[in-house]
């Protein structure tokens, strides 16, 4: 099934028994939100690409970021609520019907993990929980999945053998023990402050004025922010910058100007900060780089 609206597509494909790949290519547009309502128990793992998108799901908030790998489980009739960000998103989803999943951390020595644990319990509560991040490898599959030069038979064959590669890589980390810590549910004061932020990257207010709109003590909010993101107020006003420059990148924004919006003068600047962040340089990712790979030349 394809859906297409303008410059954007949303696919789903089923790839075998029990298993469903998801294609999003959403392009540039207003910020807007969806809704959803889970037909079925399900369990299902998603490789972001570009953008990023937040979700509510069943009283957890959590958001989804350039190369991170989400995990999530959702009993049937849960709802989520899910935005989409301004530059676009492009995300390949499996979603795995509960026998499926059984059987594949049964058959993979994963019957110990926090991930085995999250689909005993999808029929009953949501859970969400973040893996590995894509390696360049595995951002180079999921770009080929949007990409693949084949179709009919040939195309979901190939579709599959990416997906397959990139559960392996999964596979291989939890069975180390060294997937990602679970995904903390937020304070509604710290879901709005960080929503303000989103709005005001361009301009954000100061901590104290960003506690006062979200009805917090500054000294609480710095606090309590850096407990649930990892990071500092303005510290996250710079990832938020470097992640709109991925996907300003994607797009086929130069570098030099992809610089300027993420706030940087100086565009060698902007190129270490991107490489620290991402392992990657900006030339790396704009689109004249992607269209001379092989992936988009099918070769």
């Amino acid at each position: 099934m394809s859906e297409d609206s303008g410059g954007s597509r949303i696919e789903t494909l089923l790839l075998r028994e029990g298993m469903t790949l998801v294609l999003s290519d959403i392009g540039p547009g207003e910020q807007c939100s969806y809704h959803f309502v889970e037909p079925d128990d399900v369990f299902g793992i998603g490789f972001h690409l570009k953008g990023g998108s937040r979700f509510e799901m069943e009283g957890t908030a959590f958001d989804t970021r350039p190369l991170e790998v989400h995990a999530g489980a959702t009993p049937r009739q849960s709802a989520s609520t899910f935005t989409l960000p301004v530059h676009g998103f492009r995300t390949a989803s499996l979603r795995f019907s509960l026998d499926a999943a059984h059987d594949l951390v049964e058959r993979h020595g994963l019957a110990d993990t926090p991930l085995a644990s999250m689909i005993k319990q999808a029929d009953r509560a949501a859970a969400v929980r973040r893996l590995s991040p894509l390696n360049p490898a595995g951002a180079a599959a999921v770009e080929a999945m949007f990409a693949t030069p084949y179709s009919g038979a040939g195309r979901l064959l190939h579709l599959e053998s990416c997906a397959l590669g990139l559960l392996a890589v999964q596979i291989e980390t939890l069975a180390r023990g060294t997937d990602a810590p679970p995904v903390p549910v937020l304070d509604r004061s710290l879901i709005e402050a960080r929503a303000y932020l989103d709005a005001q990257l361009n301009d954000p207010p100061s901590i104290v004025q960003l506690a006062r709109i979200c009805g917090i003590n500054d000294f609480k909010l710095k606090r309590a922010f850096k407990e649930a993101f990892g990071t500092t107020v303005f510290g996250y006003v710079r990832q938020r910058r470097m992640e709109r420059a991925i996907g300003d990148l994607q797009s086929g924004l130069g570098v030099a100007a992809a610089a300027a919006e993420a706030g940087y003068e100086c565009p060698r600047c902007f190129a270490d900060a991107f490489r620290r962040h991402f392992g990657l340089l900006p030339s790396e990712v704009t689109g004249e780089a992607r269209t001379k790979t092989p992936a988009h030349n099918g070769r």
